[in-house]
């Protein structure tokens, strides 16, 4: 009996062993496909692209508006605060859904938003698309908030919520607006987006491409209105593909290369919405002739101050 307890309890032994064995093999398999299962999901570029540099300098003048009254200054680093403000405020409620403790939640967002400046491609275009606009219909005049109105095709956050903070409806802008312009987004197809949600921006600007990047602004008191149209040459060929991937995984999860690909064009993209002339980024817009007059003007009087100075010097010489 005690032979056929001790085999039993080797036994027992083996196939706890080989339990074991095979429970190490599979959790082993559930980490590593939990691991492919993350790779695989898309990035979430809202504020920032992840490991993207930080821009070159630059130099944007702000953008001046009368708000009852209020001469206010907006500029791009305004913008870009605000938008990382509020992707930031998007992550706070989905990781508090999550059952984070509010100690996580800021050591989450502090890691992840580290370097983030909210200056991506889409709220540095839509600010030079708004300097643009009140440049070429109000001129040196300085517009009013209520007599603001614009139409966008883009359905994405960051150049929603710059738009937004210009004519001043959007959430939790600083200073608090006194008066409320005019904002609207109208796909190319006619489709209105009224739930301005960051969710739903990011659902209808799946399929963005060079027809979104259009913009109307327009002074409500007249009429008037100046379409800004990015031109093609700004994006690379394939940043429209590598978004989709990269953003949506769609039409399917986007390579670690890919990845890379679609920071350094983000960069490029961002970059030259920063820094180059308007004539090099929208439809157009042609370059100032050089100013001609001045230089004339300069060598004429070098020539006259050569001239006198020889024949002081000849005289000179003369009475010598």
């Amino acid at each position: 009996m005690y032979q056929r307890y001790s085999s039993g309890v080797k036994m027992f032994g083996r196939i706890y062993r080989l339990s074991n064995k095979v429970f190490g093999i599979k959790a082993v398999a559930i980490v590593l496909s939990s691991l492919f299962i993350a790779s695989t999901i898309p990035l979430l570029v809202e504020a920032h692209m992840p490991g993207a540099k930080p821009p070159p300098e630059f130099e944007l003048e702000p953008i001046v508006i009368n708000d009852g009254g209020r001469e206010i200054e907006i500029t791009i680093d305004d913008i870009g605060d605000y938008h990382n403000e509020r992707a930031k405020d998007m992550k706070r409620q989905m990781l508090k859904k999550q059952g984070k403790t509010d100690e996580e939640i800021n050591a989450i967002i502090e890691e992840e938003f580290a370097g983030a400046d909210g200056k991506c491609p889409c709220t540095s275009c839509a600010f030079r698309a708004v300097l643009l606009g009140i440049s070429k219909i109000w001129g040196d005049e300085i517009p009013k908030r209520d007599d603001i109105k614009i139409i966008s095709n883009l359905s994405t956050p960051g150049s929603c919520q710059c738009f937004q903070y210009i004519t001043g409806i959007g959430p939790e802008i600083e200073p608090t607006p006194k008066t409320k312009g005019e904002f609207h987004i109208i796909l190319p197809n006619g489709t209105e987006i009224t739930n301005k949600s960051i969710k739903n921006l990011k659902k209808n600007g799946v399929n963005t491409n060079i027809d979104n990047w259009k913009f109307n602004i327009s002074r409500k008191s007249t009429g008037e209105y100046f379409i800004v149209d990015v031109e093609d040459d700004v994006f690379p060929d394939d940043f429209f593909e590598l978004r989709r991937k990269v953003k949506c995984g769609i039409p399917e999860a986007a390579t670690e290369e890919e990845v890379d690909r679609f920071r350094s064009e983000w960069e490029e993209v961002r970059n030259a919405f920063l820094t180059k002339p308007d004539w090099e980024l929208f439809e157009g817009i042609e370059e100032p002739e050089e100013d001609v007059t001045s230089g004339i003007i300069f060598l004429s009087i070098l020539g006259v101050c050569t001239v006198a100075g020889v024949i002081i010097w000849h005289t000179k010489r003369k009475r010598q």
